[in-house]
């Protein structure tokens, strides 16, 4: 073997990354998915109803509909309610029972593969960024709160905190460079800022949009 070929070899091999330990036991995060996947199909069920009595019926009142300011129906009249071409209580209503059925079969000793995991994560991310986006509308463009869509809201962060800390624990972004930082993450407990702090971005857009208007 010639000195070229160990020095090609050498710089071709990545350099291992430090170990960081992955949570023990992912059952008690799954139970937190568990729990956000099922407080989100009952807000988006109810989402759903509320929705149709309104198309049979624009005049008549919904169960959340307090005052100008905290109303499900006025919502209902705006296209960022239906922002992807279908009502966005029916995209909720998919992603949480896929969540709340990934979360009852962990809990009950399942062990999905890494790549089903990762695309839980994947697709409460994508929730995460839509329900900021909603929010954001809510606050500053409708000017008007839908009660459910904060229950979405708390199921979304709920289930971010879970499918994280399970990810992390099944190692479901690999053994590479993703997956350390992912553990990185976890071990830091970066993760809970990141969710808790995307919590607090939320409440702060909508003091700042519907009550210090």
């Amino acid at each position: 073997m010639t000195a070229a070929t160990i020095r090609s070899e050498q710089t071709a091999a990545p350099a291992p990354h430090p170990h960081v330990p992955a949570p023990a036991d992912a059952r008690p995060w799954w139970g937190l998915v568990l729990a956000a996947g099922l407080l989100g199909v009952g807000t988006t069920i109810t989402q759903t109803v509320e929705r149709i009595a309104y198309l049979k019926n624009p005049q008549a009142l919904s169960i959340c509909d307090i005052n100008s300011t905290l109303s499900c129906t006025s919502v209902f009249s705006h296209w960022q309610s239906s922002a992807l071409g279908i009502p966005n209580s029916l995209i909720g209503l998919t992603v949480f029972a896929v969540l709340g059925s990934a979360g009852l079969a962990g809990v009950l000793g399942a062990r999905p593969p890494r790549a089903y995991v990762a695309t839980l994560l994947g697709l409460t991310v994508f929730m995460a960024g839509f329900i900021t986006w909603y929010m954001e509308q809510s606050a500053f463009a409708i000017r008007v709160l839908c009660l459910f869509c904060v229950g979405c809201a708390v199921s979304v962060v709920t289930a971010g905190v879970g499918i994280t800390r399970v990810a992390a624990a099944q190692h479901a972004l690999g053994d590479g460079r993703a997956g350390y930082w992912l553990r990185l993450l976890v071990h830091s407990r970066a993760d809970l800022v990141a969710w808790f702090g995307l919590a607090l971005v939320i409440a702060a857009m909508l003091l700042f949009g519907l009550v210090l208007r």
